[in-house]
């Protein structure tokens, strides 16, 4: 590609990838995202791997050519796009964000569309799938070559639509400038990411960012969440609401939940319809109700929705239910106060005897959610085994009394291991009960002082109850 198509400088000079961070090849366009000392470490590494041309934020001194942006972010995003021919504006995009339920409610718009007979890409904290081909996971938005790169993938094997989770740190990070979306959706705004963000209102800043003109043509939003009313209040794009609590477009009533999913009947912008979901939990409810809102929206009609909705397969490492042994157990990747209270609440609707968490705070993250979600446990749950999370480069035990700070009661055991964290609940758990392994879901490995080993929480509870 021209770099002249990329700056309209009229240079012939070609290009043959775009590059960033510690990812350049020889003749790529390398953008430095940063200032100051990084900056200049950017440089040595771009002209050692053989860069054609830099682009940064500020003046460079390089005898390799550079261009100064002005949004070096957000143009990086623009080149990323233009590299690979500009796939989104040939697609059906649907953006989803918001704390809690992205993944799930991305699932479920998938299938929906998938039975109104479309082609449909995915992207997000499990992956990449279309067409039954899925890769693993790299970020929930992927960075903007990667993001392209998949788009254009998706469009060359005949998708139509693509469906993905759009993350707050993207957006402030300006990953997907570029690409309008025909619908987007916000699910919730719950406490998490401040180690990022600084405050709730900067989080919530990147969040309602989303529902500006230039990058979303209509929205689909969560009227029970306040940031949510704000969004629809303000926002200059048709609007449509949908709650389980407040008066909305979408909304449901006659909720009846069993260990097999949910039931309900659903008011889709006066289209009447009984839904059946594959798990259960009023959260579950919501995350259909945007689902079947999105669609209606793209034109999709009752009986799609429907199917679609019954079609879904529980998410892998969302109210994912293994029963073995007479013991049930439910692996979900809560990991905020929020979703930790909305799972455990959702299992207690389902369990006759004792609710038994296990669960931990990830390390160089927000501090300040680890005693709020002690406290949650220790309303919700029977017992809480406190475990290890990812702890990255923070000690365990010093993340776990954190955690413990938040009890009142006593009803709660430390231990530091996840493995035997879960075989002490296991042991615990009797006729009746339900252990909970809450916060890594669909995570493969754990990470310890710098290092990933393999650690799947649904692998082990299968291998622990043989």
């Amino acid at each position: 590609m021209l770099l002249g198509k990329i700056f309209g400088n009229g240079s012939d000079m070609e290009i043959r990838g775009i590059g960033y961070g510690g990812k350049c090849a020889e003749g790529d366009l390398y953008f430095c995202l940063h200032d100051g000392d990084r900056l200049a470490r950017d440089i040595v590494f771009a002209r050692e791997r053989g860069a054609a041309a830099i682009a940064a934020g500020s003046e460079v001194r390089s005898d390799i050519p550079s261009f100064v942006c002005e949004d070096v972010r957000a143009k990086f995003a623009l080149a990323s796009a233009a590299f690979y021919g500009n796939p989104s504006d040939r697609l059906t995009l649907v953006g989803v964000t918001g704390t809690n339920g992205k993944t799930t409610t991305t699932h479920i718009i998938k299938s929906i569309m998938e039975a109104a007979g479309h082609k449909v890409g995915l992207i997000g904290t499990n992956g990449v799938s279309l067409a039954g081909d899925e890769s693993a996971p790299t970020l929930t938005t992927p960075d903007p070559p990667e993001l392209h790169r998949t788009l254009a993938d998706m469009l060359a094997r005949g998708a139509d639509t693509v469906v993905m989770e759009v993350s707050a740190h993207a957006l402030a990070l300006k990953k997907t400038e570029g690409i309008r979306f025909a619908v987007s959706a916000f699910t919730n705004l719950t406490q998490d990411h401040l180690d990022f963000f600084g405050s709730m209102e900067k989080y919530a800043a990147a969040k309602k960012s989303l529902f500006d003109p230039a990058r979303s043509a209509a929205a689909a939003i969560n009227v029970d969440d306040e940031t949510g009313i704000e969004i629809a209040r303000s926002a200059m794009i048709p609007v449509v609401t949908y709650g389980c609590e407040n008066p909305s477009d979408v909304f449901g009533i006659d909720y009846r939940a069993s260990e097999k999913g949910c039931r309900f009947v659903a008011n889709v912008m006066d289209d009447i319809m009984v839904l059946d979901y594959c798990a259960p939990g009023r959260f579950n409810m919501s995350n259909v109700l945007c689902a079947a809102a999105v669609a209606k929206m793209l034109g999709v009609g009752a009986p799609a929705i429907k199917r679609g909705v019954k079609n879904v397969r529980r998410v892998d490492g969302r109210f994912e239910i293994i029963s073995r042994g007479g013991k049930r157990v439910v692996v979900d990747y809560a990991h905020t106060p929020d979703g930790l209270g909305k799972i455990l609440r959702a299992v207690r609707e389902i369990t006759d005897g004792r609710v038994i968490a296990v669960f931990g705070c990830g390390g160089d993250r927000d501090t300040g959610k680890r005693a709020v979600m002690g406290e949650i446990a220790d309303e919700l749950a029977d017992f809480a085994v406190i475990t290890s999370d990812n702890p990255r480069s923070e000690d365990p035990v010093g993340i776990m009394n954190q955690i413990a700070s938040g009890f009142v009661s006593h009803n709660y055991k430390m231990i530091s291991d996840r493995r035997e964290g879960i075989k002490y609940a296991l042991d615990m758990c009797g006729a009746g009960d339900t252990v909970v392994v809450a916060g890594k879901g669909h995570e493969k490995t754990q990470e310890t002082a710098g290092v990933k080993t393999r650690f799947s929480d649904a692998e082990t509870v299968k291998e622990l109850l043989g």
